[in-house]
């Protein structure tokens, strides 16, 4: 964010000194054209009063004394002038003017020969084009405007100039400057500035908007880590107690029902199971996954057996089909399990009265692909990228029997990532959900034939029609 401010503000240093710059010129050329106008039109008059205080020539006199003759260049249209008897004036349409001719400068030079003594010529001609730019002034835009003269070549100043004009009169140069150009020029660029300032202002509150959410959204991450971190540490203490009771209980002489042997096993299982979740996430805020060669296929039905309860509970058909051989890849039991178990246990939680469960397992020719599709309620398209988000959870505003936390599908996109795998959803609202897993197949298990050869696609279905009581 810094370096982009940098950044903007250089570009803005650059568009503002170009701006100078061209504002520069444009008072120069501002002032050219005021000196080049004001010292025409001085010239112009010194001319017609010099011109004026002659006596009538007569031109039938061939030796009268004011006489001029003037010579015209007609190839490159620039007039000359000489002080020398003649008997010949220029025709008015072989005249072509320039912007200033010499025969002006020239013409001047000998008209006002001899008549100026004291101050120089060109004193008095740069106060007559001051004094003409002084009453063409009529705004105050050319009151700190003064003239500069000099001999020689020319000079530069460090200031806005005019270009310079050749006084004939004088052998001089002089130029119309204005001395607070800059101060000018700024003030020109006030709306400029303004601009470029407003925009940076706004840029960098974007920024610093931005970079306060950002700061938010750690703090809030850290609350979050802090809360799962909590819950995972509290459930050590009820997972034990259980663990010791269940254990007392297995050992009573009262409970040597097989039956109830058989759910006391299971109760054991899950709450190992859930111990070493519980102590693997409090170790660390990533699922470690621990790779070892498993059999996705066997990993099912194990899950789908121990979960023969909840199904029973809840009168849920399980369709589980296969298609093709050999599921093994290389990944953890325990969190593949995991998975498994939260996916099951969501479409349970959504599956209405009578939850109804499809599971497809097939190998392809590189990957095992595994969709688990249930007849829930369903997930609104905009929410299928957030569900796997830690702590997220799709609005249920008709549903408030369901509880959770919103970390199941982030802990199953978590695990299926770090098992180099993809997870999908296709749901839509009353139509169900259908989450499907792709896994690279275990290399080493490519030519195994776990299964009978002749049968490429099986079937197992477990139906429950009553409750438990």
């Amino acid at each position: 964010m810094l370096i982009s401010l940098l950044l903007l503000g250089v570009l803005e240093y650059l568009w503002l000194n170009n701006e100078y710059k061209d504002a520069h010129r444009v008072m120069e050329d501002k002032l050219t054209q005021v000196m080049f106008s004001s010292m025409r039109d001085v010239e112009d008059s010194l001319i017609f009063t010099r011109l004026s205080a002659y006596p009538a020539i007569n031109y039938e006199d061939s030796n009268s004394a004011h006489k001029f003759r003037f010579v015209f260049s007609m190839t490159d249209s620039v007039a000359g002038a000489e002080a020398c008897p003649s008997d010949k004036l220029p025709d008015a349409k072989h005249f072509k003017a320039s912007q200033r001719h010499q025969f002006r400068g020239r013409l001047l030079k000998e008209l006002t020969a001899g008549l100026t003594s004291g101050d120089s010529t060109a004193s008095t001609l740069s106060d007559l084009v001051m004094n003409r730019i002084r009453l063409a002034d009529s705004t105050g835009d050319y009151k700190a405007y003064h003239l500069v003269s000099w001999q020689g070549s020319d000079t530069v100043l460090d200031v806005a100039m005019s270009i310079p004009q050749f006084d004939m009169v004088s052998d001089r140069k002089i130029a119309l400057v204005n001395p607070h150009d800059r101060a000018d020029i700024m003030e020109s660029l006030i709306p400029h500035f303004c601009f470029a300032f407003f925009l940076w202002v706004m840029v960098a509150a974007a920024f610093y908007y931005i970079w306060r959410s950002l700061q938010k959204q750690i703090q809030l991450n850290a609350l979050r880590d802090e809360f799962v971190s909590n819950i995972t540490h509290e459930l050590k203490t009820p997972i034990t107690t259980a663990s010791v009771a269940l254990e007392s209980l297995n050992m009573s002489a009262g409970m040597q029902n097989p039956q109830t042997h058989r759910y006391i096993h299971i109760c054991q299982r899950e709450l190992n199971r859930l111990g070493l979740l519980v102590e693997r996430i409090l170790n660390s805020n990533t699922t470690q996954v621990q790779f070892h060669q498993m059999n996705v296929k066997e990993v099912l039905e194990e899950v789908i057996d121990r979960m023969k309860v909840q199904f029973e509970d809840k009168m849920t058909k399980v369709h589980f089909e296969t298609h093709g051989e050999g599921f093994s890849i290389h990944g953890d039991r325990t969190h593949m399990s995991g998975v498994f178990y939260n996916l099951f246990d969501n479409a349970l939680k959504y599956g209405g009265d009578h939850p109804e469960i499809h599971v497809h397992l097939t190998r392809l020719e590189k990957t095992i692909e595994l969709s688990i599709r249930d007849n829930g309620i369903g997930i609104a398209p905009d929410y299928h990228q957030k569900i796997f988000e830690k702590l997220y959870r799709v609005p249920q505003q008709d549903r408030h029997d369901v509880k959770g936390h919103g970390l199941g599908l982030s802990y199953v996109s978590d695990v299926v990532r770090q098992h180099h795998g993809k997870i999908s959803l296709v749901s839509d609202l009353g139509k169900g959900s259908t989450f499907t897993m792709v896994f690279p197949a275990s290399p080493e298990q490519d030519n195994e034939k776990n299964e009978a050869s002749h049968s490429t696609e099986q079937d197992h279905t477990f139906i429950s029609s009553t409750r438990l009581n």
